[in-house]
This record gives C-alpha cells, sequence and structure tokens, in this order.
C-alpha cells in the first residue's frame, strides 16, 4: 500500500509541476479550467502524504 501511494503521489507531484510549466511558459488553450484548478491537486498530494504517514504508524 505504501508504495502505491508513493507512485501515485509522484504522478500527482510531475502533473503538478507539468502544470505549471505549461502556464507560465506554453499555455494550451482549453487548459483554463485545469490550470485554475490545480489547487485542488496539492490538496490531494498533501492528502496521499498524510495517509501515507498514518499507514506507517499503523503498521508499526
Amino acid at each position: 500500500m505504501d508504495k502505491a501511494i508513493n507512485i501515485v503521489s509522484v504522478a500527482v507531484i510531475v502533473i503538478l509541476l507539468l502544470a505549471f510549466l505549461s502556464e507560465k511558459f506554453f499555455p494550451i488553450k482549453g487548459l483554463e479550467l485545469f490550470y485554475e484548478k490545480k489547487f485542488y491537486l496539492a490538496i490531494i498530494y498533501l492528502i496521499l502524504r498524510v495517509s501515507r504517514i498514518y499507514i506507517l504508524k499503523k503498521t508499526k
């Protein structure tokens, strides 16, 4: 479970990084809504990290 959360959190970070770079340097028409909602991806990342910490503490 821990490895799955790590993989998903890395994917979220990559998507966030691409969104920030895309918005600043080469904006794509049609992705305006995605650029506005990327804050939710950051919240999802934080939830994944907190759940990972909780799972690790629970298994010990």
